[in-house]
């Protein structure tokens, strides 16, 4: 039997518009045999024109028509990846034409058989023959059609000639297009394959459930003439579930019912598949098998509220192409399976196929491994369409394709129809037709934001689901107050770059676990849109720095910002990103994120949460780790039990020594399911005497060295030690740092205004982007003063200015920065600076140190270790983190810091104390750029500015940036050391060996945001 059965292709379909034919087109269903099939893959003769004329070749569909000069083309794939266009992208998609010729083998079938020509999906329309024939057009690039070829074959079997006129101006194109590559030609399966001449056209597959736990699985099948069917159910572990004959009589058609007293339900949690058999009979003669796997489900609406199996769920989700960097739209089941672990792995549950049917695979796999899927029918752009109601029958042809393919995949939950379209009839009317052909399943009609708003009370009944664009928490606790509806945000938490941070994942979702209507969303996007392409040099490239370099010349191509939307890199590397959609999304949840410490305390208490829908904890483990900064003191595993939506109280048997020094202390958890994989880790900080500046002073005792030594000239004041020699230039106000063997710790310094700003916040395509200060080092003050003098305390230095915003002269921030040498060497910095003139927006204001790259080992005790900021900061656990510069995780600011280090490999580098600072490191070239930040905002998306709302974290207003002129002063403090290749013994206990390496993952040259 066909390993990998195809299932319901295409209904009837009305000769109109979008379709039409010389030869019937209808669903049909694959046969028995894998040699009745032929995948007609492979080189093909091709010709491309860059227009809709072929000239010449305009007759070479004639079986006599000479391709002998023409070149080679894979099929499935796309002639822009294969060098005969420029690739394209959304509604740029130029005029170009390509013809496609192949020769093959087939018999004609007999006794009445028939032979049958799928595509699965042409971008954008097409014309096909066969030796001269025409079969008919297409015009939906991303559903299939089947045409039947039997006439149009040669008698016996000889060859015979497949011709196919694609074009990128076919009706309805730009529908078609949409936030992504516009990408052409036959990029999916072309299948040729025979059927008896009784066989089936179609099936349908519905399951409901009933009050005692049963459920009835409902079949309606379609055959060619009247004829008889037996469906057999087998259970998911293999077993003879059931078996029944039901005739097909009027028209071919006929239904039958089985009983399952108590089945095992599909969910997304819970994946069970039965396999059903349909065998066809003539007479008493098997004509033909299909077979496919189904699941027992049943989605209903209650109060508003979106239930599966009779209980409310959550769509923890995200945006999905069917894109990859080497073919584009080709997909495989290695790729699409790949994709799918990954989402599994970041805790998604759930797709939207933005914006179209996806490859057949993706549901494939979806049903097994349990994802649930919004199935989308395909109109994205092309909205001048929508006001002519001539394309009402295309649209009603989209639909049709789209339920009638996959209409029997359990994965699929709901349909939505069309992409951001405007409330109006056509599209509306598409989707009461979906309900029509399908009323198991609710309907949605994804919309704007802003139009939602404005628009919601003009949906009839039959989009029973509301889908807002784009709202933040705030936006979301208002609709869960008036929409009597299920509301899901098929679009919202926008991750362009690695840049969202408030009114994004964190207060969304927290607003959505909060409101039983709410049933979750998708966050655009799941993969950067990125094609691999190679140029001579960068320069070549005219957004170079807005792309990932694999080396020199190959780069993944993403459009400038507009493909940057993933939370995995076009080659699925994870970014920031990924790793934040786990946490945040995972459905065990621990808190709390601070523990108090008892000196021989026998254990924590731990709050556990169990966010599944249906299962309970049972078989899940906690492993848990207690550590003394980089030393494992003692472990353990517990069992966990809570029920589904419910929490319980854990205690950890992990007991404090007496004596808690001054080290630090957490509780490293990690929260494994039933298959023994984490899918949840926290590591919770346990304060102690220590915290609070106690472990600052032991370190300081333990660094004690000769007292500095003062000298000033008119070019510039110098400390000097044994190890170390400190340099303040008096007409610049920068200083250099450098160790006794000539070393340079730091290169220059002064008051840091800006960071690299992210892909949005740099790109000019939203006129709701503010202008951002620049100037991550402020340099060349005006009315520069430096002056030293020996205190009581020690050595002062001070350099005071008036630093202007580069381009902006009559802007500044003005005050001065202080370096105090202490007697024993300690370097405590301090620094006040205010705005004055101030305009436009800052994200980011503190003290920065530029330091050579060699100082390329980057040590922290606080939250990491990965980047974070306030709204986005639930990835970052507390712990003691190592990471090189050339890390593709390196770059960012680390919250709740004590000290952090940026060495050489040998240990001698800075060291860099504070109270529960921010931390900041960014490359700048030969630089990294070491700084202490006074306040930082969370990182901007391209959410509008009047559109945002303050979340809270922890009681902090979050801020995609600020005003310049509401900072009152740029302002703090912290400690500075110099460190050499031997650390004082504390730190090296806190930390770790200053000479041990660690491994950088660096999976590209270079890239963005990076």
């Amino acid at each position: 039997m066909l390993k990998n059965a195809l299932k319901t292709l295409v209904i009837w379909l009305s000769l109109s518009g979008l379709a039409s034919a010389d030869s019937v087109q209808f669903n049909s269903l694959p046969p028995e045999s894998d040699s009745a099939v032929q995948k007609l893959h492979g080189a093909w003769q091709f010709r491309y024109f860059p227009s809709s004329d072929a000239g010449k070749d305009e007759e070479f569909y004639q079986s006599n028509f000479s391709v002998k000069d023409w070149q080679s083309i894979k099929v499935p794939g796309h002639w822009e990846m294969q060098g005969f266009a420029a690739p394209y992208y959304a509604g740029d998609l130029k005029e170009g034409l390509g013809l496609y010729r192949l020769n093959f083998k087939a018999k004609k079938p007999t006794a009445g058989g028939r032979c049958y020509l799928r595509f699965d999906g042409v971008l954008f329309g097409f014309t096909a023959w066969v030796n001269g024939k025409k079969l008919g057009e297409w015009n939906a690039g991303f559903n299939p059609v089947t045409f039947d070829v039997t006439d149009a074959l040669h008698e016996g079997e000889g060859e015979n000639v497949l011709a196919v006129r694609v074009s990128t101006r076919s009706r309805g194109w730009d529908f078609d297009t949409m936030d992504c590559w516009s990408i052409s030609g036959i990029y999916r399966d072309v299948t040729l394959y025979t059927l008896p001449a009784t066989h089936l056209l179609d099936h349908t597959v519905r399951t409901t459930l009933a009050a005692d736990g049963s459920a009835e699985i409902s079949l309606q099948a379609k055959a060619s003439r009247a004829s008889q069917c037996v469906a057999r159910l087998r259970s998911p572990q293999g077993a003879a579930e059931a078996e029944v004959t039901f005739k097909l009589e009027t028209q071919g058609q006929g239904q039958a019912q089985i009983k399952i007293a108590k089945p095992q339900l599909w969910s997304a949690e819970s994946p069970s598949l039965y396999a059903l058999e349909l065998e066809l009979r003539d007479g008493d003669q098997v004509v033909e098998r299909i077979q496919e796997r189904v699941g027992i489900r049943q989605v209903t609406i209650e109060d508003g509220v979106l239930k599966l199996n009779g209980r409310p769920i959550k769509l923890h989700g995200v945006d999905h192409h069917d894109i990859w960097p080497e073919e584009g739209r080709v997909a495989t089941e290695a790729r699409v399976r790949r994709d799918l672990e990954l989402m599994l792995a970041a805790n998604i549950n759930f797709i939207r196929t933005s914006h179209y049917p996806p490859h057949p695979l993706l549901l494939k796999i979806a049903d097994e491994l349990g994802i649930y899927v919004d199935c989308e029918v395909p109109f994205i752009h092309g909205r001048q369409h929508l006001k002519d109601p001539t394309f009402q029958e295309d649209l009603y042809t989209r639909a049709r394709a789209t339920v009638a393919r996959d209409k029997n995949h359990p994965c699929i939950i709901y349909w939505s129809v069309g992409n951001e379209n405007p409330v109006n009839p056509l599209g509306l009317n598409a989707g009461k037709l979906v309900t029509e052909l399908d009323a198991t399943r609710p309907v949605t009609f994804p919309t704007m934001g802003s139009h939602f708003k404005s628009n919601w009370e003009k949906f009839p009944e039959h989009v029973s689901i509301y889908a807002p664009h784009y709202p933040n928490g705030k936006t979301i606790d208002d609709y869960a107050s008036k929409l009597k509806r299920p509301t899901i945000a098929t679009e919202y938490a926008h991750m362009r770059g690695i840049s969202r941070g408030g009114n994004g994942l964190q207060d969304a979702w927290d607003a959505m676990m909060a409101s039983p209507r709410m049933a979750g969303g998708a966050i655009w996007h799941f993969e950067d849109q990125g094609l691999l392409r190679t140029a001579q040099s960068r320069s070549d490239v005219p957004y170079a720095d807005k792309v990932v370099w694999l080396d020199e010349h190959r780069y993944y191509d993403t459009m400038g910002f507009f493909g940057v939307d993933g939370i995995v890199y076009s080659d699925r590397t994870p970014q920031v990103d990924f790793w934040w959609v786990r946490k945040v999304y995972a459905p065990v949840q621990i808190e709390p994120k601070v523990l108090e410490s008892k000196a021989g305390a026998d254990g924590f208490e731990l709050k556990v949460e169990n966010r599944y829908d249906f299962q309970a904890l049972d078989g899940f483990k906690l492993q848990w780790t207690l550590r003394r900064n980089l030393e494992k003191v003692s472990e353990g595993t517990l069992g966990l039990k809570a029920v589904a939506h419910g929490a319980e109280t854990i205690k950890v048997p992990a007991r404090l020594p007496e004596a808690l020094a001054e080290d630090a202390y957490f509780l490293e958890l990690r929260c494994l399911d039933k298959a023994g994989k984490s899918m949840y880790e926290r590591s919770v900080k346990i304060n102690t005497p220590a915290d609070g500046g106690k472990r600052w002073a032991n370190l300081q005792q333990a660094l004690a060295v000769d007292e500095p030594v003062l000298k000033v000239d008119e070019a510039q004041i110098t400390l000097s030690q044994k190890a170390w020699h400190l340099a303040v230039d008096r007409h610049s106000g920068s200083s250099v740092l450098v160790n006794s063997q000539g070393q340079a710790y730091i290169t220059a310094c002064g008051p840091h205004t800006a960071r690299k700003l992210t892909i949005t916040e740099s790109g000019k395509h939203n006129e709701n982007i503010p202008n951002y200060w620049e100037g991550e080092l402020l340099s060349q003050p005006k009315k520069l003063q430096t002056s030293a003098e020996k205190t009581a305390e020690g050595i002062l230095i001070k350099v005071s200015g008036s630093y202007a915003r580069p381009g902006h002269p009559e802007q500044s921030v003005d005050g001065e920065y202080r370096y105090l040498a202490k007697t024993n060497g300690v370097l405590e910095v301090s620094y006040h600076y205010v705005p004055v003139n101030a305009k436009d927006s800052m994200v980011e204001v503190g003290f920065a140190f530029a330091v050579p790259a060699a100082l390329s080992e980057f040590r922290w005790l606080g939250q990491g270790p990965y980047a974070s900021y306030i709204g986005k900061d639930r990835h970052a656990e507390y712990g003691v983190y190592h990471l090189n510069r050339e890390d593709i995780y390196f770059p960012g600011n680390r919250r709740g810091v004590e000290f952090a280090t940026l060495t050489a490999p040998t240990g001698a580098g800075l060291l860099l104390a504070g109270d529960n600072a921010n931390i900041s490191v960014e490359h700048r070239g030969p630089l990294t750029l070491f700084s202490h930040l006074a306040e930082s905002s969370s990182k901007n998306s391209k959410v509008k500015l009047a559109e945002k709302s303050a979340e809270k974290d922890d009681g902090v207003e979050v801020k995609s940036d600020f005003k310049a002129s509401s900072v009152k002063a740029i302002e703090g403090r912290f400690t500075l050391v110099p460190l050499q290749n031997t650390w004082p013994q504390p730190l090296e206990r806190w930390l770790g060996s200053p000479n041990s390496k660690v491994e950088a993952f660096h999976p590209f040259l270079s890239s963005y945001d990076q």
